[in-house]
């Protein structure tokens, strides 16, 4: 009996301690900061996740017992995930207790009568549009824009490839006299100095020599309590001394009227959304709570899972007693510095435990995106599958949660090419495509890179890279040069791919293919006596008006269903086929029959480990026409067929909505990329980055940014991949007249120029 008393104690004292050990996301970068909190006693287990919207979803599958999220974030929750969670505590500045992280109000003249209405024709202050002190979103700082200036409504004058910010910037030029609305007006530099030469009305308060970056206003003395630096007391400045209207912070409100400025708060008074005047009085002045404002921003929250939300924060209270740092060098302190902050936060616990949505949309409710007005339409992304479908969705929330413009639409299709094809016809607007279908997507799908997509300098493994190898045994005896491969049989990945395209232009190149032969179908299929070029006689891949049989482009090709004596004829362009794709060309190569095979080079010791082929055992035949002096993988950048980016952007080439996609991809970049530290980011969704972790989900792991597709690229590969298919597209039949002004061929033309002498827009 007394065993039996014992084991059942420890039993329930295991149970009990299991019982006390939580969860946490912790970034994957930090791994010293885990090993930190994997010591004697800690009750902290490090969970490494990608980004806190990952943590999200750990928290929501049950994997994660908390995280912390920050004001934005907290936001997003409220309308991805409104009752999955629980807050078990708020996280606020040591110096501000306040109900709010901050409330934006809106600033006048004890004079103004009018409304919202009576601004129009005023003098507008605003902290800028790089606000940061605060973490104010676009959304945020644009909020008295979006319903005095009616930002949200379309114009009377037209709107094609118009971007928001430039419909933006014109309607505010029309609404305000003058203005100081300092910081980028666009993600894009370029088009922000357009924007600001063109609207010089709302650059004009903001001082003497000021560019518009910022304010360069005679602040004066310093005044202790009140930061000259500060951008907020910048715009009330230049409210006080020639302004009628500005848009700032309750809190430095405050500061100025209480502190700076004392005997002038008499003169100004608070404009409400439903447009009555609040006098900035003594009693106003006092309360850390604005008598109204236009938003309302809750605290960053730390959050737990339902399951266990209550035993979280009760062990919260006893980790951090009254909700600090214990300040010592155990796990607790470690725990609170990672997660928290340092002694400049405090936590509060919330007894109420409420979910997302109700903590976060009783103090900030968003409209819904379905029911919001915009001036430009939803900004369609084709997505295959449903975890990169997911992860659209949740972009397209935290944009929008933002005020991130145009809107994002995700639509989830089977395969690449119903993307292409959607796109083609106006039921899709973008997608982020590899490389290898680049030349197709140009000719049959009459689409064009937006963006090229960049890749780290440092990982050579994450351009694509295309080589043509040689047996080792053909190449001692039959074939040294390009032209020695006529008659051969070769393997491509796939017809009309990046390997493809390369081999024929390096054809060209070398004169082995005559320049004047645009049918690719005919110059490579009458060239070779035999090849594997999977998707030949698919129709979503024709690249040239041909009449030729492509059918000698897949006499090589193997099915994976061979039957007898293995003569079953495929051109399938999926694993069905079993030489199609790099790894399948590279098995194609190991076929007795065939000579040569053109492949990309990411992943190729993989591949051939997977076959068990010896490298050695084949050559590199170079772009000078020399062979490689050794065996094996090992190529040089000067031996490879095409150096080029990955993966690109495309939309269609005739889109109205061309610009304001370019600018969208901008913003995007800037708030999801990697231009900002994760701790400063506002919303830490990082579109280049796996997501839930899965790889290669809207753009591919290697991505760190985006760039304009220019032949003045600073970036080799982006030169290299614009003239690739210039060279292509600009194939001229010997005898063919010259190249007709066709709409598509114009319009090519003009892209071109565009993108050599601009960024990316096309200025009207």
């Amino acid at each position: 009996m007394g065993l039996r008393v014992y084991y059942f104690a420890v039993f329930v004292i295991g149970c009990v301690t299991a019982q006390q050990n939580f969860r946490v996301c912790i970034p994957a970068a930090n791994t010293v900061l885990c090993q930190s909190l994997d010591r004697d006693g800690s009750q902290a287990i490090c969970h490494p996740v990608e980004s806190r919207v990952d943590c999200a979803l750990r928290l929501a599958s049950g994997a994660v017992d908390l995280g912390v999220f920050s004001e934005e974030e907290t936001l997003l929750l409220a309308q991805q995930q409104p009752n999955d969670h629980r807050v078990v505590a708020t996280i606020r500045d040591v110096n501000r207790q306040d109900l709010f992280a901050f409330e934006a109000v809106v600033v006048v003249r004890n004079n103004h009568t009018g409304g919202l209405e009576g601004l129009r024709g005023s003098r507008y202050c605003h902290p800028g549009l790089y606000e940061s002190e605060l973490r104010w979103s676009p959304r945020v700082l644009k909020t008295l824009e979006r319903l005095a200036a009616r930002t949200d409504r379309c114009p009377e004058t037209p709107t094609e490839r118009k971007t928001a910010e430039e419909l933006e910037v014109e309607t505010l030029s029309a609404f305000f006299s003058e203005a100081c609305r300092p910081g980028p007006w666009s993600a894009n530099a370029t088009h922000d100095a357009i924007l600001k030469s063109r609207h010089p009305n709302l650059c004009s308060l903001c001082g003497n020599d000021s560019t518009c970056d910022r304010y360069n206003l005679n602040m004066g003395v310093n005044v202790v309590g009140v930061s000259n630096d500060n951008r907020h007391i910048h715009a009330l400045e230049c409210l006080r001394s020639n302004g009628t209207v500005a848009f700032v912070a309750w809190q430095h409100v405050r500061e100025f009227f209480n502190i700076r400025n004392p005997e002038e708060a008499a003169s100004f008074s608070l404009l409400c959304e439903g447009g009555n005047l609040i006098p900035l009085t003594t009693e106003a002045l006092t309360s850390s709570t604005s008598p109204c404002s236009f938003v309302k921003q809750p605290w960053s929250t730390i959050v737990a899972s339902t399951a266990r939300a209550a035993d979280v924060q009760s062990s919260l209270r006893t980790w951090w007693p009254n909700g600090a740092s214990p300040g010592t060098t155990g796990w607790q302190s470690i725990l609170f510095g990672a997660i928290v902050g340092g002694s400049n936060v405090r936590v509060v616990f919330d007894d109420t435990l409420p979910t997302p949505a109700n903590y976060s949309l009783s103090i900030r409710n968003i409209t819904s995106m379905d029911a919001t007005a915009s001036c430009l339409p939803a900004r369609r992304w084709c997505t295959l599958g449903t975890q990169e479908h997911a992860k659209c969705s949740w972009l397209r929330t935290a944009a929008y949660s933002l005020g991130i413009e145009p809107t994002i639409s995700c639509q989830q299709r089977m395969n690449i090419f119903d993307c292409l094809a959607d796109i083609k016809d106006n039921r899709a607007d973008l997608i982020a495509t590899p490389a290898n279908y680049g030349f197709i997507s140009r000719q049959h799908f009459n689409l064009s890179p937006v963006k090229l997509v960049q890749n780290s300098r440092n990982n050579p493994a994450a351009f694509s890279r295309v080589a043509a190898l040689v047996k080792e045994t053909v190449a001692q005896t039959e074939v040294t040069r390009f032209e020695n491969l006529r008659d051969k049989r070769a393997c491509f990945p796939e017809f009309g791919g990046i390997a493809y395209m390369a081999f024929v232009e390096t054809a060209h190149a070398r004169k082995v293919i005559s320049e004047t032969e645009c049918d690719y179908a005919r110059a490579v299929g009458e060239f070779f006596s035999g090849a594997c070029a999977g998707g030949a006689l698919d129709a979503a891949h024709v690249i040239s008006e041909s009449t030729y049989n492509a059918t000698n482009l897949c006499t090589v090709c193997r099915s994976t269903t061979q039957t007898g004596n293995n003569t079953e004829f495929t051109c399938a362009w999926d694993s069905t086929n079993m030489y199609f794709g790099n790894r399948g060309a590279l098995a194609c190569l190991a076929d007795p029959t065939t000579h040569v095979a053109f492949v990309e080079m990411q992943n190729i010791n993989a591949h051939f480990t997977s076959l068990n082929l010896n490298p050695s055992d084949y050559r590199a035949l170079c772009r000078n026409n020399t062979l490689a002096a050794f065996t094996g993988v090992n190529i040089d950048q000067g031996c490879l067929l095409a150096y080029v980016v990955d993966s690109e952007v495309l939309a269609r080439r005739n889109d109205p909505g061309w610009n304001s996609l370019n600018a969208l991809l901008d913003a995007l970049d800037t708030y999801f990329g990697y231009n900002a530290a994760t701790s400063t980011q506002l919303i830490n969704l990082e579109i280049y980055s796996p997501f839930d972790g899965v790889s290669d989900l809207l753009f591919k792991d290697t991505a760190v940014g985006l760039s304009e597709p220019s032949l003045e690229a600073a970036n080799e590969p982006s030169r290299n991949y614009i003239e690739l298919f210039h060279h292509l597209e600009s194939c001229r039949s010997a005898g063919a007249p010259p190249i007709s002004f066709s709409n598509r061929h114009l319009y090519s033309i003009f892209t071109i120029f565009v993108m050599i002498f601009m960024t990316g827009f096309v200025v009207c």
